[in-house]
């Protein structure tokens, strides 16, 4: 395959189209004109753009991505936006008669989605809002290969299949108490149980399912006007739902449900921006602090050698932004740090990449001021750099979320491309599937009391918030060292009554490259057991866990963590695995416990990440007279700081540093 940069070629007539595609084509494949009777309805570009589109295609950004669109088989993915947009841009017919194809199959469906309300009336949700957005592109994109007959039915379908349940569900959203009972089609299959969904307007309502549904509420809004006299109603709903999406943006551009989840949402809010702005001239873009989110994503962004572009995956996040939605909030905003951070840091591309980047926006990195980030979630990550080997040290603070784990104070590392201190990754939806636990305190990195973790559900309303939270209490940056401590007293008090204080104090160092943690459990009347757990990341089966007295090694591939641990009363370590069937993976940890019960307890963590082939520094960590005295060594620098156990709080000094 060849690539020839578009310049000159600046017209928007059908032989310069086919002249700059030459390049980008297999030979196996001829390419025809562009649609000559397309884009009817223009919803997120037009015949103008295709110029644009074809010289972003070509650059050798895009090379294997668009490789992979034209090696891609529809037969067995149903992508028939992609052949649609294939064929949009490039006129080649036989992509456009298997998106045609594809399409035709779906106004067979029954209904586009598997809810249903009082029994009988269709829920649009997210296949709906993807089914109605992609029915709607494709009526666009494929025109002029629709008979008449299928155009009309196309239209009659999208606003009974599409509209009327989408808009259905965005009004049980608004007016929950109007909601007649949500249930699962009974002729569709599913694959897990919600016992209890009466609550799911509100829940629904406030997470990713609503910018889903807007986006293909948008779409199908503008393919329809002029050809259904609902339209107007629609739209009125479809402005109030986009507003109250906007608003689950945290004022620094944060979302709860994780990087991954955010993405989701904001490929269908930008669908529903994108054509409002097209079609009404009404500019959406700072009901929602986008760019902020840019800085959301690059904060938690993550790579290591399972997933390059990884993000901090808190609760059942995955991966980072797309390119897309990158190139979208750059070329909005002419925000310089997130063209760089789509270009550079995005896991990968979508269709619209094409249409939404805009090279004459120029990338800066970031600066190292970036590096430590207290989030409006109340969640903390700090780093040494954004690159594969680079340091990160990530807790989760703060309150519920959708798709949340019971993880607050939890604490994730990762240095030398591997995750050595680790979050469960996007355990099962299903709580009746034994994985469910993974979801739990105790298979996190996190402190247990009495063999009990923090408050969480066991699936009655599905992967919803629970009731647990935390909050920083105490946060700050000096030259060598960043510092915070979150109280995590609510979430182990829904759990027992008797708990008083659990606090979690935290220190990740610079100089030489390492994390202590200090643990503080107080109770009102009862001695408890007290531990704190350390777990690795194994989905491959190659994380080994091992303890010696009161140390720890917990080795990857590339990289490992040796810790020390202390405390009062006396801890002992050990290397153990949870109780689950192999089914649902192998998770090793370490368990660093209280070796008899108390109302009040102290654990000291201090460890050093290290790469594999690196000799493990001196720790040591021995009680003085009115303090605890922690010491590392490594490579001829040393650090010292002392630990104050103080009340249900504390205080720590830096003795020895490079401050």
């Amino acid at each position: 395959m060849r690539f020839f940069r578009y310049s000159s070629i600046m017209s928007s007539n059908k032989s310069s189209i086919l002249v700059l595609l030459a390049g980008l084509q297999f030979s196996n494949l001829s390419y025809a004109a562009a649609p000559a009777d397309g884009f009817p309805v223009n919803l997120l570009f037009s015949k103008e753009d295709i110029p644009r589109i074809a010289e972003n295609a070509s650059l050798p950004m895009f090379h294997a991505y668009w490789q992979s669109l034209l090696d891609a088989d529809v037969e067995k993915d149903g992508n028939f936006l992609r052949e649609a947009f294939l064929y949009a841009v490039t006129g080649d017919r036989q992509r456009g008669e298997l998106a045609r194809e594809e399409m035709l199959k779906v106004l067979k469906l029954k209904r586009w989605d598997v809810f249903l309300e009082d029994g009988k009336h269709t829920l649009g949700f997210l296949k709906a809002g993807r089914l109605t957005a992609w029915m709607s592109l494709g009526y666009d994109w494929i025109y002029d290969l629709l008979s008449p007959e299928e155009r009309s039915a196309i239209l009659q379908q999208i606003a009974k299949k599409g509209c009327v349940p989408l808009t259905l569900a965005l009004h049980g959203m608004r007016y929950p108490e109007s909601v007649n009972g949500w249930s699962f089609d009974p002729e569709q299959p599913y694959r897990f149980d919600v016992p209890d969904m009466s609550r799911w307007p509100v829940i629904l309502g406030h997470n990713n399912f609503r910018a889903v549904i807007s986006g293909g509420l948008a779409l199908a809004i503008y393919t329809l006007e002029g050809n259904d006299d609902r339209v107007e109603k629609w739209r009125e709903m479809l402005m109030d739902s986009y507003y109250r999406s906007a608003q689950l943006f945290e004022t620094d551009g944060s979302y709860d449900e994780g990087v991954s989840y955010c993405n989701y949402a904001m490929t269908y809010l930008i669908y529903l921006m994108e054509v409002v702005k097209r079609k009404e001239g009404v500019d959406l873009f700072d009901a929602a602090n986008y760019t902020g989110m840019m800085d959301f994503n690059l904060a938690m962004f993550m790579p290591h050698h399972l997933n390059s572009g990884g993000s901090v995956n808190f609760g059942d996040a995955a991966n980072s932004l797309s390119s897309a939605v990158g190139f979208w909030v750059a070329r909005r905003s002419r925000d310089e740090l997130s063209q760089h951070v789509a270009l550079n840091y995005a896991p990968k591309h979508d269709i619209f990449s094409f249409l939404h980047y805009d090279p004459t926006v120029k990338p800066a990195p970031p600066a190292p001021s970036t590096y430590f980030r207290h989030l409006s979630l109340d969640w903390i990550v700090t780093r040494t750099g954004y690159e594969m080997n680079d340091l990160v040290v990530a807790m989760r603070s703060g309150g519920p979320a959708n798709h949340e784990h019971a993880d607050r104070n939890s604490v994730i590392l990762k240095y030398g491309g591997e995750i050595l201190l680790a979050d469960q990754y996007r355990p099962t939806y299903d709580a009746r599937n034994p994985g469910w636990f993974l979801r739990t305190s105790l298979a996190h990195n996190t402190v247990v009391i009495d063999d009990a973790g923090q408050q969480y559900h066991h699936g009655e309303e599905g992967t919803n918030a629970g009731k647990s939270a935390a909050r920083i209490v105490r946060a700050g940056q000096k030259l060598d060292y960043d510092f915070w401590a979150s109280d995590a007293t609510d979430a182990y008090a829904l759990v027992n009554g008797d708990v008083k204080s659990v606090t979690r104090t935290t220190l990740v160092f610079r100089s030489i490259p390492s994390l202590i943690v200090v643990d503080k459990l107080m109770k009102l009347k009862e001695p408890s057991s007290f531990e704190a757990r350390w777990f690795s990341e194994n989905r491959d089966g190659k994380a080994v866990c091992k303890a010696e007295e009161n140390s720890f090694t917990i080795s990857r591939p590339h990289a490992k963590f040796f810790g020390v641990c202390a405390g009062d009363p006396e801890v002992g370590v050990r290397a153990t695995r949870l109780s689950l069937p192999d089914s649902v993976g192998v998770h090793p940890y370490v368990d660093v416990a209280a070796t008899e019960k108390a109302k009040e307890a102290l654990i000291i963590m201090a460890g050093v990440p290290l790469l594999a082939d690196e000799a493990a520094p001196e720790i040591s960590i021995r009680k003085t007279e009115d303090a605890w005295l922690v010491e590392i060594v490594k490579d001829e620098k040393r650090l010292e700081l002392k630990i104050f156990d103080r009340d249900a709080l504390p205080e720590f000094e830096v003795l020895t540093s490079l401050e």
